[in-house]
């Protein structure tokens, strides 16, 4: 793959979710400074929890999915056909356990109320996952900028109609299922009328074969979205909503640059993936320029925000309990590099058919990091969780480059 090619895959992939978290964000603002710090602590729940048990879900199908599709783009048929069924019994299982998880948390009864109606989301996103990861290994990622730029539209315009006639948090989750099921339909209609997915094809053993390939992708994947949400999780259990919603005003600002970093990294892995098959030398010259650009774009990003991080939280938030995110912004803004170095090493590894080395990685760096967290959550609160987080991500940064270079 040119250069040029993951240069125009990144910017699709980025602008798809870049524009999706832009209008969430304008979306969280509305709910920050027209509700308060609890009711953004209850949305930042309702989305941690979706994120967590929606990648369960997919059990590592999709990136396992992606690679493969990736070396010969004949066999898109037969897996998606085969992960559908394979993932739709792992999408039934998530969720009665998010139902029973949810159920013995320590939250208000609205918040569950929330959290269970969002698990109508779950079988929506294994059909978007799936599309999705057909998209991205033929390299139509423009496909996914459409997806979710008119989903994430009409969820921000709705979510604002019926909060303001009333509505209460029960909405959030009603539109969040609404909005997934939306971008779902759009992206199996470009998967078929691109010709990727015909008619049905069930192969049950193929099925049986992926779910066992897939076990240290699932680790991986359900690992990954534990990292990203994990502090909100600690955070909502050991310190309540409101502090959670300071936190997240102060996570919202560097979400949408992790996005970033997800975007590239995902551009990228189905190159390398191809270069490692056929090309290791290659391989090896093109993790080291991309690792290059990475920290050169991400260093001055981080700095700046970590400087400004009291002017930005009081240009965005207007509610005077919004202050003590600032502190929460500055430490978050150098996590940003722990980050792309953890996801770009952990993805050089999955296209080096090393995906059991990168699970445990990211078993023994997440339960670190719970430790690290609620240990930070204890001592300061909504700052005590950035350092954590900041400390977990390092850990895995410097174990799977460690790896990786080795």
């Amino acid at each position: 793959m040119s250069t040029r090619t993951v240069a125009r895959n990144t910017l699709f992939l980025s602008a798809a979710q870049g524009i999706r978290i832009v209008l969430a964000f304008a979306l969280i603002l509305y709910i920050a400074n027209f509700y308060g710090a609890t009711w953004q602590g209850k949305f930042s729940i309702l989305l941690a929890f979706l994120n967590i048990f929606q990648v369960m879900a997919t059990f590592g199908l999709p990136r396992l999915i992606t690679r493969n599709v990736a070396r010969d783009y004949s066999t898109s048929n037969a897996y998606y056909w085969a992960g559908l069924a394979a993932q739709g019994l792992t999408t039934i299982a998530m969720m009665v356990l998010m139902v029973g998880v949810v159920a013995m948390m320590p939250y208000p009864p609205e918040t569950k109320q929330m959290l269970w109606v969002a698990v109508l989301a779950l079988p929506l996103f294994t059909l978007y996952s799936l599309a999705g990861a057909l998209l991205r290994a033929v390299e139509k990622m423009q496909y996914l900028v459409y997806a979710e730029v008119f989903s994430a539209t009409a969820q921000l315009l709705t979510a604002i109609l019926l909060l303001s006639a009333g509505g209460g948090v029960i909405v959030l989750a009603v539109i969040r299922v609404a909005g997934i099921g939306l971008a779902a339909l759009m992206v199996s209609i470009a998967i078929v009328r691109l010709g990727l997915v015909q008619r049905p094809h069930w192969q049950w053993d193929f099925s049986r074969r992926l779910l066992k390939e897939s076990l240290n992708f699932f680790g991986m994947a359900g690992f990954d979205a534990l990292t990203q949400r994990l502090d909100v999780l600690i955070l909502s259990v050991l310190a309540g909503e409101a502090a959670t919603g300071v936190y997240d005003a102060a996570f919202q600002l560097i979400k949408v640059v992790m996005t970033l970093v997800l975007s590239f990294t995902d551009a990228v892995y189905p190159a390398i993936s191809r270069l490692y098959a056929h090309d290791r030398p290659a391989f090896a010259a093109e993790l080291r320029k991309y690792l290059k650009w990475g920290l050169l774009a991400l260093l001055p990003v981080a700095a700046g925000l970590s400087l400004l991080a009291r002017f930005i939280i009081q240009l965005l938030y207007h509610r005077q309990s919004y202050l003590a995110a600032a502190p929460v912004l500055q430490v978050l803004a150098w996590a940003l590099l722990a980050y792309f170095g953890y996801i770009f090493f952990s993805r050089a590894l999955m296209a080096a058919n090393r995906e059991r080395t990168a699970f445990r990685v990211t078993a023994g760096m997440v339960t670190l990091g719970a430790l690290l967290l609620a240990a930070g959550v204890q001592m300061w609160g909504p700052v005590g969780a950035a350092a954590g987080l900041l400390l977990m991500y390092s850990l895995g940064a410097l174990l799977t480059a460690r790896l990786t270079l080795a």
